[in-house]
């Protein structure tokens, strides 16, 4: 009796010993809470559809972390009773959260206000466009498609979320895999043209990040909105080691000396240049891209990458929008490489660089520094050097009423020069 207990006792530590090497945590920025039952009324015969049809549940992104909406009823007036739910988002310092809220139905839109405004606007049969609009003007965007509300109700959730464009994986055009069967694979978000006909390719890349963030996947879908509103094909590209792309990041690979000052950064922007021709090289592949050059753009070292690299090979660039662009604040060191972009790009290669005086990592002396060792070699550029950006300058994408107007002109002025 007692070898019997024995073993009995054994093959319960065994058992509690198994249930506890199984991982009982989750990523916390996968959790979007939910009340626990909606209130949900279907629309009466006497709502008109272009109301009703935003009634039901809506799951996607917001500035590419995960949302749901939930439109519970809708009423003739256009007045909607709604649940709002986020998940954490660490990149902008938010808690997961749902609450109940009303929100009106006019032209088409859906819209809440509050200490953001949001707005909901069909961009298919079954997809939603969202816009959120801070009190500061600042706009993040994202996507929402229609899902079945009582699985959400039940606490189901998708594997992997909707995305605000097509995801497509790059193949590398140098760098394999450390066993050599294939290419590394890079991470992009494909948004095809609006219009009819091919239609030129636009690239769009991120800056840098530190830490964990450098796994964020950015969508970049505001900035591929209004490339697509301007008659382009868009692909945001994830270089590599960042987002979900394969690889090491070794932008950070700066050489230095032994006192630790800066003295290189020639490996990390060789990489960058790498990543940007195969982003290049898979995007003319895609259907409804027109063959020929391309637009290049990019935030901080996205916009810095796109001029640097239209100094390379200016045969292969339409233009370049640099949004406040520069691969890392020392000027003894990244100087030098605006004076060569200039020298390459001279007046073959139109260029829109986008700046703010209140960039608190590139202050105003060492951009003015930049560009004019772009001017002093041939380089021609737009230069406009905005004032009164809230918050950190740094971010003036975020606020496409200070740029848009300015960016819109300078591509209508391309498509004058297209045949």
């Amino acid at each position: 009796m007692r070898n019997l207990l024995m073993i009995f006792v054994a093959v319960l530590m065994n058992g509690m010993h198994g249930a506890q090497a199984q991982s009982l945590t989750v990523d916390p920025e996968s959790i979007v809470p939910l009340p626990e039952k909606f209130d949900m009324e279907t629309p009466a015969p006497d709502v008109p559809p272009e109301i009703a049809r935003f009634q039901g549940a809506w799951i996607g992104t917001w500035h590419d972390d995960r949302h749901i909406l939930v439109v519970e009823r809708v009423k003739p007036d256009g007045h909607a009773n709604v649940i709002f739910a986020q998940s954490d988002s660490a990149f902008y310092g938010m808690n997961r959260e749902w609450w109940r809220d009303e929100a009106t139905i006019v032209d088409g839109v859906l819209t809440m206000t509050g200490f953001r405004t949001f707005r909901y606007a069909f961009d298919g049969p079954d997809r939603l466009y969202v816009t959120a609009t801070l009190k500061s003007g600042g706009v993040t965007s994202g996507a929402m498609v229609r899902t079945d509300a009582a699985r959400l109700a039940a606490g189901q959730r998708p594997g992997d979320w909707p995305w605000p464009g097509e995801r497509v994986w790059i193949p590398h055009l140098i760098v394999r895999t450390p066993d050599g069967a294939r290419p590394i694979m890079l991470e992009a978000t494909f948004y095809p043209p609006t219009g009819p006909g091919p239609a030129p390719l636009a690239i769009f890349t991120h800056g840098s990040d530190v830490g964990r963030n450098q796994l964020r996947t950015w969508s970049f879908s505001t900035e591929a909105h209004w490339l697509r509103d301007n008659g382009f094909a868009v692909l945001a590209l994830m270089r590599r080691g960042r987002g979900r792309s394969e690889g090491i990041n070794g932008e950070e690979d700066f050489g230095r000396a032994n006192d630790g000052s800066l003295v290189d950064v020639s490996t990390g922007v060789a990489q960058a240049v790498e990543d940007l021709e195969s982003a290049i090289a898979y995007g003319r592949t895609l259907p409804g891209v027109r063959p020929g050059p391309v637009l290049v753009a990019g935030q901080s070292r996205g916009g810095f990458l796109a001029m640097h690299y239209a100094g390379l090979k200016p045969g292969e660039v339409m233009a370049v929008v640099n949004f406040t662009g520069g691969w890392y604040p020392y000027g003894p060191v990244t100087t030098p490489y605006y004076a060569k972009a200039g020298r390459g790009a001279a007046e073959k290669v139109p260029q829109l660089w986008l700046y703010a005086d209140s960039d608190k990592l590139y202050p105003e002396a060492l951009i003015r520094e930049y560009y004019q060792a772009f001017t002093a070699t041939g380089g021609r550029a737009r230069f406009e050097l905005l004032h009164d950006v809230p918050g950190d300058g740094h971010l003036l994408r975020l606020y496409p009423s200070r740029w848009r107007p300015i960016a819109d002109e300078f591509l209508a002025s391309l498509s004058r020069q297209r045949p």
